[in-house]
Parts: C-alpha cells; sequence; structure tokens
C-alpha cells in the first residue's frame, strides 16, 4: 500500500464515521475496489480508534463535567442553595453518563451475541452495499420525524436502550452508526443538536471496546505485524482519521439541527447501488 493509500482511507474513515454513510460500508468497498488487503481488521480498528479520540477532543468538557459528577456524588449533599443547584447539575450529568452506559451494554450484548455473523459480514462487500441502502431508506425517513425539545438531561432509560438497540444494529458495515443513532434520538423526540451530541459521546465506548476486544482478544495487531504491515502508513492513516473526524462532526451537527439528515440518502442510493452494479454485473469480489 502507498502512502497516499493509506491517508485516503484514513479521510475515508474520518469523514464516514460521523457522516451518516457508514465508514465501515466504505472501508470494506474501498479496499474491494482499490484491491487493498490488509490482515484482520487492524485498519478499521486503527482508523475508529482516531475518530474516538476527535470525540474526545471535541466534547473534552462534557467529558469532564460526567466523571466530575460522577467522582462527586458520594458528597452529594450540600448545604445551601448554591449546593443545592450543584446538585441538581451532577445528578443530570450523572445521568447521561448512566444512559450512555445503559445504551453501550445494550450495544455490547448485541455485538457479542452476534459476533459470529458481524465478523463474516465485513467479509462480504455485497453485504455492505446493501445496507448502505438500508442506511439511505433510515436516512430518508427522517425528514418525517417531528422536531423534538428534549436535551441530552432529559433522557431516560428507555431511550438509551433504544439507541443502544439502533447502535448496535449499526456493527453491520453499511448500517451508518452516526446516522442509525441520531434518527434513534430524533425518534425519541431529542433536538437536533442532542440527538448528534449523544450519538458522538456513545461512539467513544463503543470503538474503544471494540478495539479492546480485536487487540487484546484476538491478537490482530500481532498478526499484522507478522505480515508485515506499515506501521508508519497506519499512523498517516491515525492522523488523517483523526483530523477528518473532527470536521465532519462539526458539519453534521448543522446539518442535523437544520433538518436536513436526509439529504445524505442519495449518497447512501448512489454508492450503494453503484457498488451492487459493480460486485454483480462487473463480476467484482465478494
Amino acid at each position: 500500500m502507498t502512502w497516499f493509500t493509506w491517508v485516503f482511507l484514513g479521510v475515508l474513515q474520518g469523514l464516514t464515521e460521523f457522516l451518516p454513510v457508514s465508514s465501515s460500508g466504505h472501508l470494506v468497498l474501498a479496499q474491494s475496489v482499490l484491491g487493498v488487503t490488509v490482515p484482520g481488521v487492524v485498519l478499521e480498528v486503527t482508523v475508529h480508534v482516531a475518530t474516538a479520540l476527535a470525540v474526545v477532543v471535541l466534547y473534552w468538557r462534557d467529558l469532564a463535567r460526567m466523571l466530575a459528577a460522577v467522582a462527586r456524588w458520594p458528597f452529594r449533599r450540600r448545604p445551601g442553595l448554591r449546593g443545592a443547584a450543584v446538585v441538581r447539575e451532577d445528578y443530570a450529568w450523572r445521568g447521561l453518563a448512566m444512559n450512555i452506559l445503559l445504551a453501550t451494554l445494550v450495544t455490547s450484548a448485541i455485538g457479542f451475541g452476534f459476533q459470529p455473523f458481524f465478523r463474516g459480514a465485513f467479509e462480504q462487500p455485497k453485504v455492505a452495499a446493501g445496507m448502505l441502502l438500508v442506511t439511505g431508506a433510515v436516512l430518508y425517513a427522517s425528514r418525517w420525524i417531528r422536531k423534538g425539545r428534549r436535551g441530552p438531561s432529559d433522557l431516560g432509560p428507555a431511550d438509551a436502550f433504544w439507541v443502544g438497540i439502533a447502535q448496535g444494529l449499526a456493527i453491520l458495515p453499511g448500517l451508518s452508526r452516526s446516522g442509525l443513532t441520531i434518527v434513534g434520538g430524533l425518534t425519541r423526540k431529542l433536538r437536533g443538536e442532542a440527538a448528534a451530541r449523544f450519538a458522538f459521546l456513545l461512539a467513544i465506548p463503543a470503538v474503544l471496546g471494540a478495539a479492546l476486544v480485536e487487540t487484546v482478544g484476538s491478537g490482530e495487531f500481532s498478526a499484522a505485524l507478522r505480515a508485515g504491515v506499515s506501521l508508519g502508513g497506519l499512523g498517516a492513516a491515525f492522523a488523517a482519521a483523526f483530523v477528518a473526524g473532527l470536521g465532519a462532526m462539526v458539519l453534521l451537527v448543522r446539518v442535523v439541527e437544520r433538518g436536513q439528515l436526509h439529504r445524505f440518502a442519495w449518497y447512501c442510493w448512489l454508492a450503494g447501488g453503484a457498488a451492487l452494479a459493480w460486485l454483480y454485473l462487473a463480476g467484482g469480489p465478494g
């Protein structure tokens, strides 16, 4: 693989991880079209960790407040008006942290329960192409969802459970994690910005957890090193994914706030349809 290819795949991941067009689907199809072979899921893990770091950088204040609220929980009883205000604020941030945990547990149950099925899907570009069409349908349907007024602090366990299911299904290549989780939040009457923020924060444990399973549990990175995968190339892909991911998040928040998420459906249908045509009619692999 050339340096251009590594950077291209990193930028592709960074943009498509947060823009609702499925990063995993694009990586599977891009590697198939370009004839790129990377052992296991080492490239997938590398660029996903980069995008998780991008979320941490962009939302570090929210993460710091959640961690502080959880840390202060044993000392939550405070006298006076200012103390009462602190307690109320901490309660909201702890609630958000608990909802992220609940949604993550739901996603993890789906991921571990259907792990062999998901692994097999990543080896089949036709699955990724077909699921892009499904993503397009979900995004287009979002135009009929009435605008909500709820913020992240208004989320309840039922909302987190629903969004966690959406994220679990999006493990399939071609199903957009950001697209499905944001639409899931919109169906629960969240504001556009709030739905996007919850989806982005939810990506951190999901992505890092998946990376931990792949690197520690399955030994994918050691296999990749034995196969001669370029660490410099992986570093270039990491940096490209990080920068592109930051830009994609800022853009998507604006799109969702304007109620224009459904516009991405046309791209998903075009990309999925073109990929299927190439795979079936031109005799492409998978």
